[in-house]
């Protein structure tokens, strides 16, 4: 029998038997799911699309489904197409607007913690199952709970493995197994670094001439043939970047990738420790035999490795290196951090208590805060309105040619703007030496399937002077204008540059 899979000790049978705390519990935790639910759906109600969403919308939109296809393997965009598919189901459904495009990943997120309260609520009690559910609240997560990319259900299938793989062992289970890999594959290629904790756990459990559990040979049957289903698309689009495009892997990446997971981590953790140091010394705590590690929370603080496996395979394989890339780890993380609370404070449930209100209001408070200002953390929506609230002015001054340098401007304004066809995005002379190339180059992959304008050097601008209107331009367009023998004059210097040409 598969070790990961024993009965539960007594204790955690114990704890989920039914009682009025329990309940209570689960009725905090759906309490919680529904505020964050519909907060989520609320910021994704007032904040404007930005560039990686509008590649998630414009190809999810197509006018056919087999379009989508078609756009991935010509590498406009570096997910799975099942994402897509659902993005395109949800607008089919509810119409082509910012809420159903994101309600996927606030599904995701929600369901989710829920998944993650529930393998908590197995192994230990009510209690330390609401700290399961918040630790990721203080982490990157909420962010993607409102935002049109996959990472949000690429939570919630990693959540589900880890709850079927804690669960009873049987056929059935190990079936389980293997579709929650082989979906969490085709919804990001990066889903099949979640196996990794799974391997080493069985590694380090592993006896002569035992064969792997029938959940493991599953689930790397589920991911190697979503792996192969996606095969074309993975080898286009490593024919077109043979390198990383975005995050290139590094040491300092590495160190700050458990950062940028948990930005609130080094400011939570004192304060976990001065609550547990305060509680301790003002209570009774009676001497107690610690009971050892639990085989899933062993499992759990393996979930740290998927951050070092991802650095490993970023760079064999150049690939990008980016901390949202292993968001599949914090189900195991809140899960082993709630079974480590339990085995030491199970008793003494000031401690355990304490550090769910500190958890939770964090959680809470950061997406309060959110609420109030659902502009994105970068401020580029905030450039968007600036810019579409200039537009009718440029218009009834005869500027009939929107000439953009800046490829989210860009990108943004045009969806929003209801004079799409005046605009144009002109890229740099030298595009590999341009800061801004990966975008630019996803753009010119994009046209092939977006009605969209981009213009190459040298472009026409003398004939054309007195109805271009120049935003935000960069150096590189400004030595154009130069060369084509025109002025370049600022008529508005902000909010958003624009020039005017003579």
């Amino acid at each position: 029998m598969n070790p990961a899979l024993q009965e539960a000790p007594p204790a955690a049978a114990g704890a989920r038997a039914w009682s009025p705390a329990g309940a209570s519990g689960t009725i905090a935790a759906l309490g919680l799911a529904l505020f964050y639910l519909v907060t989520c759906l609320y910021i994704a109600r007032h904040r404007l699309f930005w560039y990686d969403e509008l590649f998630t919308v414009d190809i999810a939109w197509l006018p056919r489904a087999r379009d989508i296809w078609a756009a991935l393997r010509h590498a406009v965009d570096a997910q799975p197409p099942l994402y897509y598919l659902v993005v395109r189901s949800f607008g089919g459904a509810l119409g082509r607007n910012e809420v159903a495009a994101r309600l996927p990943s606030a599904l995701g997120v929600v369901a989710g913690l829920l998944l993650v309260f529930a393998c908590a609520r197995r192994l230990t009690n009510a209690l330390h199952a609401l700290i399961a559910l918040a630790v990721p609240t203080c982490s990157i997560l909420l962010y993607y709970g409102y935002e049109a990319r996959p990472y949000g259900l690429f939570f919630l299938l990693s959540a589900l493995a880890l709850w079927i793989w804690t669960g009873p062992a049987n056929q059935w289970t190990s079936l389980l197994f293997g579709v929650a890999l082989f979906l969490g594959c085709m919804i990001h290629y990066y889903f099949l670094l979640t196996l990794v904790p799974y391997c080493l756990w069985e590694l380090l459990h592993w006896r002569p001439w035992q064969l792997p559990s029938g959940k493991l040979m599953a689930g790397v049957a589920g991911t190697a043939l979503a792996l192969a289903i996606n095969y074309p698309v993975i080898a286009s689009f490593a024919r077109e970047f043979p390198q990383s495009i975005w995050g290139t892997p590094s040491w300092p990446a590495l160190e700050d990738v458990f950062t940028r997971l948990f930005p609130t981590g080094f400011f939570l953790l004192p304060l976990i420790v001065i609550w547990v140091a305060l509680a301790c010394a003002r209570g009774q705590r009676q001497e107690m035999v610690l009971p050892p590690m639990s085989d899933a929370e062993s499992l759990g603080w393996l979930f740290l490795c998927i951050p070092l496996a991802g650095f490993v395979l970023a760079e064999w394989k150049h690939e990008g290196f980016i901390p949202r890339y292993f968001i599949g780890a914090l189900p195991g993380i809140a899960m082993a951090f709630a079974c480590w609370l339990w085995r030491h404070f199970r008793d003494f449930t000031l401690v355990p208590l304490g550090i769910f209100l500190l958890l939770m209001a964090t959680g809470v408070t950061r997406q309060l805060a959110v609420v109030h200002h659902p502009d994105d953390p970068m401020e580029q929506s905030t450039t968007t309105r600036q810019y579409l609230e200039l537009e009718a002015r440029l218009h009834r001054e005869g500027k009939r040619v929107l000439l953009f340098s800046r490829p989210l401007l860009y990108l943004e304004a045009e969806y929003y703007s209801p004079h799409r066809s005046d605009y144009v995005f002109l890229l740099p002379s030298a595009l590999e030496d341009d800061p801004h190339f990966q975008t630019q180059r996803g753009l010119v992959r994009l046209q092939a399937f977006y009605p969209l304008q981009i213009a190459a050097p040298p472009f026409d601008l003398r004939t054309h002077a007195g109805e271009i209107a120049l935003i935000q331009p960069t150096a590189q367009v400004l030595d154009e204008v130069n060369k084509a023998g025109l002025t370049a004059e600022t008529r508005f210097a902000g909010p958003i540059q624009v020039m005017y040409l003579h």
